[in-house]
């Protein structure tokens, strides 16, 4: 009797199992399907004013996040996502052909020295950020180019966080050259430059992102234009770099590009107020856009003096140092910013070379072992190779980050 009552228990329970097996609820599982929705990039800038995306764009990749290639952002940008985020209403520059411009991130462990500077860089500490710019027309050779190598020592001497870049010709011109050009003067991938179809282009390279450029025709020739761009440096307010060539005579045709320059400015000022330090630096060809009506109107840069000069205390730039041509130029809030420029000794790091108001670079007037030990990898004659333009100026900032 006991065993046919435990028969009949086991069958009752062998079907109350089953039942609950085919009508309960099945353990949770990864789904492979529910998460292949493109991530969306967050546009929005940490470092930037809460809401105010406009110079950032919207790549479809998230900054930071690993992955097995380096994602290249920009190439196939044409614009910007909407009219809102253009500095310019009207900016008739943004074309396919015009935006050339490369913004890449690397992750830490892929090649070395493209890693993007971040909050940790040597020169930013939280509350500052240091920033070095260079403007540079410093091509050599007959074709007006960075190829013989003279101009990149002389960038790669000077350690520019920005460099500001004259007769921006490297190899082809091609995007990859230009990656090339850059990773070479600040170890990063990013450049912009005013467009492949100038005979004589006009750029910027930078240790920061950029996140977007343009340019602006220059009246008075058709061989290059008044290109500038962005610079995402840490803190609420960016860099609107600007690189210049301007023309030589008549000496008037310089103060009319600055005049271009300066009105484009006062409407971005107008409709993107506190957004920006601005800077123009470059081959000005002369001296008489540094004035109140040129570069000066409206106070729109601080063209008082002293200027830079180089080890002997000469202010020209010029190539037979006789002519001063060359300058960097910032606005009102970023001059107050200016620092010393100083270089350190590789053999004694507590010898320097300072330059109270900024420093323009003549490899020739210092010695082989000077060089070697402030300005490698320079040469002694890199500043009197053969068709060598002008000098490089620099000047140097500790912004405050309010």
């Amino acid at each position: 009797m006991v065993t046919k009552i435990s028969k009949i228990f086991s069958v009752l329970f062998l079907f109350f199992f089953l039942a609950c097996s085919s009508n309960g609820s099945t353990p949770a599982v990864d789904d492979d399907t529910a998460d292949t929705t493109p991530e969306t990039h967050d546009t929005s800038d940490p470092a930037a004013d809460d809401g105010d995306t406009a110079e950032n764009i919207d790549d479809g990749v998230e900054h930071g996040a690993s992955s097995d290639e380096d994602p290249v952002i920009g190439e196939d940008y044409d614009g910007f996502a909407d009219e809102d985020d253009a500095p310019f209403e009207d900016s008739e520059h943004f074309s396919d052909d015009d935006f050339d411009f490369e913004y890449e991130e690397t992750d830490d462990e892929t090649d070395e020295g493209t890693d993007v500077p971040d909050e940790e860089s040597d020169n930013f500490d939280g509350e500052t950020v240091q920033l070095r710019i260079v403007a540079g027309n410093i091509t050599s050779g007959n074709n007006q180019s960075y190829d013989p190598g003279h101009g990149i020592r002389i960038f790669q001497a000077l350690k520019p966080d920005i460099a500001l870049v004259q007769e921006m010709n490297y190899g082809s011109n091609t995007s990859s050259d230009y990656k090339q050009f850059a990773q070479k003067i600040v170890g990063t991938n990013y450049y912009a430059v005013d467009d492949a179809d100038y005979d004589i282009p006009n750029g910027v390279v930078s240790r920061y992102p950029i996140t977007s450029h343009g340019y602006w025709k220059d009246p008075n020739i058709n061989n290059r234009a008044l290109m500038w761009a962005v610079v995402d440096i840490p803190g609420k307010k960016d860099i609107f770099a600007i690189s210049v060539h301007l023309h030589t005579s008549p000496a008037s045709d310089q103060t009319t590009a600055a005049l271009v320059i300066v009105d484009e400015i006062s409407k971005l000022k107008s409709s993107k107020p506190d957004k920006y330090y601005y800077v123009v630096g470059g081959d000005f060809n002369g001296e008489t856009a540094v004035s109140s009506s040129g570069f000066g109107k409206n106070n729109t840069f601080y063209i008082n003096g002293p200027d830079p000069v180089d080890e002997e205390g000469d202010a020209e730039t010029n190539r037979n140092r006789n002519k001063l041509y060359d300058f960097v130029l910032a606005d009102h809030p970023l001059h107050e910013f200016q620092i010393p420029v100083v270089y350190y000794s590789s053999e004694d790091s507590t010898k320097t070379k300072i330059y109270e108001n900024g420093l323009v670079f003549d490899t020739r007037v210092y010695s082989q072992s000077e060089l070697n030990e402030y300005f490698s990898p320079a040469q002694l004659n890199d500043s009197g190779a053969s068709s060598m333009q002008h000098m490089a100026v620099v000047k140097d900032f500790l912004i405050e980050l309010k």
